[in-house]
């Protein structure tokens, strides 16, 4: 698509000189090596005091609700898997409640009692709880709040809390266990990426 600018319209004389400077810039453009893929090259979002850093086939998204500060899919390549979603939530400084209590909360979005594992990693001088839960998904059809739930049989969620003074930030994910088991290390990169060097 092209884009209009105060400059469109002028016109520019090419003079001798000048036009044997574009052929030798072209020229040396064309020999040039392709610029490889760096680490550089991928975007990033800053959410409180984290900075987290991506690319594909992460793709961002428009936030769906202003609860959230930050919206992701996970474009999986292969056709029996499907696209997962990952929300990051900030709350600001006190907000969205303790630790212990979104890990238990989030247990209980699954039917009855889900296979649950958490762990803590200590990254940048801060410890940052991780949960794994597998089980039967409630999902929530009109929001986290409405009492009408679908079950998900042989979901997986996966959850981060990231601990901070400026309010906590919290990323969590859920889909079919294949399809999240399949991009496990792409969300845990994800997590970390505030901290890597």
């Amino acid at each position: 698509m092209s884009t209009s600018s105060e400059h469109d319209d002028q016109t520019f004389l090419i003079t001798p000189m000048k036009n044997l400077f574009l052929l030798a810039a072209a020229a040396l453009l064309l020999t040039s090596p392709a610029p490889s893929l760096r680490a550089d090259d991928a975007e990033s979002i800053k959410v409180s005091e984290f900075t987290f850093t991506y690319d594909k086939p992460w793709v961002r998204q428009q936030v769906a609700s202003a609860m959230r500060a930050g919206q992701f899919v996970y474009d999986h390549e292969a056709e029996d898997l499907v696209d997962v979603e990952l929300v990051i939530f900030f709350f600001g400084v006190g907000q969205g409640g303790g630790t212990q209590a979104n890990i238990d909360r989030w247990i209980g979005q699954f039917e009855g009692t889900p296979e649950a594992k958490t762990e803590v990693k200590e990254m940048g001088g801060k410890k940052i709880t991780l949960l794994t839960a597998k089980g039967t998904y409630l999902e929530s059809m009109g929001g986290p709040f409405s009492g009408n739930k679908t079950p998900k049989p042989d979901y997986t969620m996966l959850a981060a809390i990231l601990p901070s003074e400026q309010g906590d930030v919290f990323l969590k994910l859920t889909g079919p266990t294949k399809s999240v088991e399949a991009m496990g290390d792409a969300f845990l990169k994800f997590a970390q990426s505030p901290f890597a060097e």
